[in-house]
């Protein structure tokens, strides 16, 4: 048992005010040794994490907990380090997790207990489940193929989904019957009759009604397989404040689109919020009525890993085709006949468009249920996805899988800049256009 004796609040000039991130100067440390030193008691410190997101130890909070337990250790006489982190819901329900270093090894703590003068509350670890719901003997096979407390982990999990058609309905379809029991789905656009053919939301009546949103269908879709799962949609764009910041609450996050800005957000989601990110991509190619590619690929964006643009899945020609304005497009198309009728190249001047990717629903559906399969893998820790990118061609021997292990480019932000979060806006690669 540990309890809390006394604080050492931080006086002015204990914080470094020129980093992005909280960092403490000596000051304040040497404050804390000294205290330390005159004392029988353990020190630790305090986390704090956003409101609405799970208290789990972020790399920052490894990094410092690493540093400070085994610095401390030196003058504890074998007194322990104690690490706590906290974060509230918006009902005011307090969350968090906790660790002790004692003796050389790491120990849990698993039970927060506020004493007052007419309460004793007690909260536990957010990592200490409930007993499982009743929908759990929809997912028995699930339990009995990886265990019980892997099919409590989905249950708590929330995943977020950007892009809710081809690709996002069939990842959909499959996390929610495993159990999964919360979902953010972003999408800015609606139903049309070429949808169908891959939309696993969609039903032949959507084709007759009143134009419906992506994220309202695959909601639907949800519900009826499983009413409790709690469905947060946002009809916008993956730019937007909103969006990010409930994204950032997620477990994993499931790229599930083709367009490249869109891919490049979700690589600074990634990086800079920490976020474990699976992007999958399908790309069809035919000649003469008869199908030459069928590729599929499931690349892994991380702190740590390189990002998009590492890997060359992105180009800024690319997002500034899917991202400029009629008005844009209009003078970049007068531009180039300008410079064509004096003799000059006019390309350079041409934002040009995106050409219409061509897939169709076995492929989608294939390569989206791999991605679930991996994300299942990640939220429950029962395996590893085998390459941090790969490729696949279904029309080839052994499915001609190539893998992607190359390292971050050294001059690239995302080797430089991890966990900023809101503070790292500047270093993101994509940002809301302006409607001017």
């Amino acid at each position: 048992m540990v309890c809390l004796i006394d604080l050492i609040p931080p006086q002015r000039g204990d914080f470094d005010e020129q980093s992005a991130l909280v960092e403490f100067a000596p000051s304040y440390i040497g404050r804390a040794l000294d205290d330390f030193e005159n004392h029988s008691l353990g020190i630790g410190f305090i986390h704090s994490h956003p409101e609405d997101c799970q208290p789990g130890p972020s790399r920052s909070d490894d990094d410092m907990d690493s540093y400070f337990a085994r610095e401390f250790e030196k003058y504890s006489n074998g007194r322990p380090y104690v690490s706590l982190i906290l974060s509230r819901k918006q009902s005011g329900q307090r969350s968090f997790s906790g660790r002790i270093f004692h003796s050389g090894k790491w120990l849990a703590a698993e039970q927060w207990m506020t004493a007052g003068t007419e309460e004793l509350r007690r909260e536990y670890d957010f990592r200490r489940r409930p007993p499982l719901s009743a929908d759990a003997s929809t997912t028995e096979r699930l339990s009995q193929l990886i265990g019980r407390s892997a099919s409590q982990r989905l249950a708590n999990a929330k995943v977020g989904i950007v892009g809710c058609s081809g690709l996002g309905t069939p990842v959909a379809h499959v996390l929610c019957r495993a159990g999964v029991g919360s979902f953010v789905l972003v999408d800015p656009g609606y139903f049309k009759a070429s949808n169908l053919e891959r939309n696993h939301a969609s039903r032949s009546d959507d084709l007759y009604a009143a134009p419906k949103s992506k994220v309202e269908l695959l909601k639907r879709m949800m519900h009826e397989i499983r009413p409790s799962t709690e469905v947060i949609t946002f009809q916008t764009d993956v730019l937007a404040d909103e969006v990010v910041d409930e994204l950032s609450r997620c477990d994993i996050v499931l790229g599930c689109t083709d367009s490249e800005y869109a891919r490049a957000a979700l690589g600074d989601l990634a990086t800079h919020y920490l976020l474990p990110v699976l992007d999958l991509a399908v790309q069809m190619a035919a000649k003469d009525e008869s199908l030459i590619s069928q590729v599929g690929e499931i690349a892994r964006y991380l702190a740590g890993l390189p990002c998009p643009w590492c890997r060359n899945r992105v180009s800024a020609k690319g997002i500034r085709a899917e991202l400029a304005t009629p008005n844009e497009r209009e003078k970049s198309a007068q531009a180039a006949r300008e410079a064509q009728a004096v003799g000059m190249d006019g390309a350079p001047y041409w934002i040009g468009s995106k050409p219409l990717e061509l897939t169709v629903g076995y492929m989608t559906t294939a390569v989206a249920a791999l991605g679930a399969g991996y994300a299942q893998h990640w939220l429950t820790g029962c395996a590893k996805m085998p390459h941090n990118r790969m490729q696949f061609d279904f029309g080839s021997p052994f499915l001609g899988v190539v893998e992607d292990e190359r390292a971050s480019q050294p001059d690239c932000s995302c080797a430089k800049y991890q966990g900023y979060a809101d503070q790292g806006r500047a270093y993101f690669s994509v940002s809301m256009p302006s409607d001017t």
